[in-house]
């Protein structure tokens, strides 16, 4: 049997988790032979990380998951106020469009730009 499974260990857990219910499994321990078999599965999951990552892929799901519940409801986003898809969208130029490319290079400059600008108003 899996070490998580058999101590009821989260296998997400970190190795200060881990630890600690190992320990209350300890003081809760009724005989030396039991107290043994933790501090082996402690040593097991703390000291060798590979070993701890092996059994962690292993260990079956946890049996208090929710089963036939249904996943949580997903939020429903709202857009930022004032910004809007439409804003984002480049729009083709209508004078490059009628061949009249040179006029249309005069507006796209970003010479007149404040947030490019080196003065800031």
């Amino acid at each position: 049997m899996n070490v998580f499974e058999q101590f009821d260990l989260d296998p997400r857990a970190g190795i200060a988790a881990i630890t600690r219910r190992l320990k209350e499994l300890a003081e809760d321990a009724k005989d030396d032979r039991e107290r043994e078999r933790i501090r082996q599965a402690w040593e097991e999951l703390t000291l060798h990380p590979a070993r701890r990552l092996r059994a962690a892929l292993f260990a079956h799901p946890g049996r208090a998951a929710e089963l036939g519940r249904p996943p949580p409801l997903r939020r429903e986003r709202r857009p930022s106020a004032g910004l809007d898809l439409r804003d984002l969208v480049v729009l083709p130029s209508i004078l490059r469009a009628l061949g009249r490319a040179d006029e249309a290079a005069e507006r796209d400059t970003l010479d007149d730009d404040p947030i490019l600008s080196d003065t800031a108003p």
